[in-house]
């Protein structure tokens, strides 16, 4: 049953501390992750109050989207820490079910720190804001070079063996091997897409 959303009497949540802009992580209510640079970003993508099923900031405060009473949506006051275990089985169901949109597959987070570090990181590279130049790095059989965005390294990856020796650093200093990705199982492999599992930093060189 549908009810109806909450009106709110609060025009925002807590103000922005000073000189430290809030960027948030939102999970929508078909279970998948998104980012935005901003409050007025975040409310700008959403239509309606359960769209977004919890919304993150950086210090794992979480928060609801709520109706003023002028009928626009609003970030309420934090609730509180995100609850852990909850958020890291949202992560990992959402890279599951959707592998295309997530393709950074960091080690498996132990921590709530540890998750919010995965989650703000890896979404960012995939569905932020543009990297710096060359902040990316690509070592391909022992030849390195300096990609700008994941989508350049997917570009110079096409049509290549991945058996080969291939590593990937981001710009957080994680190392990933790229896996190709089937869409189908009929379909040949350079159909698919790339997914880049996290390796030790001791094995880039192996």
């Amino acid at each position: 049953m549908n009810t109806p959303p909450r009106e709110h009497s609060v025009i925002s949540g807590p103000p922005d501390p000073v000189g430290e802009p809030r960027d948030f992580i939102a999970v929508d209510d078909g279970g998948d992750f998104s980012f935005h640079r901003s409050e007025q970003d975040l409310l700008a993508a959403f239509e309606y109050v359960g769209e977004a099923v919890c919304v993150v900031d950086r210090n794992g405060s979480a928060y609801r989207l709520a109706l003023a009473p002028d009928r626009h949506l609003v970030l309420e006051p934090s609730l509180g820490p995100v609850e852990f275990h909850w958020l890291r089985q949202a992560w990992l169901d959402a890279q599951n079910a959707h592998p295309e949109s997530h393709r950074l597959r960091r080690f498996f987070p132990i921590t709530l720190e540890q998750v919010l570090s995965a989650v703000f990181e890896t979404v960012t590279l995939e569905h932020g804001p543009e990297a710096a130049a060359g902040s990316w790095s690509l070592e391909m059989n022992g030849i390195a070079s300096h990609p700008s965005s994941l989508e350049d390294i997917d570009r110079l990856l096409a049509h290549q063996d991945l058996t080969r020796h291939v590593r990937v650093q981001d710009p957080f200093g994680h190392v990933y091997r790229p896996v190709r990705h089937r869409k189908h199982w009929y379909l040949p492999e350079f159909a698919g897409f790339n997914l880049y599992v996290e390796i030790p930093a001791s094995n880039a060189s192996t």
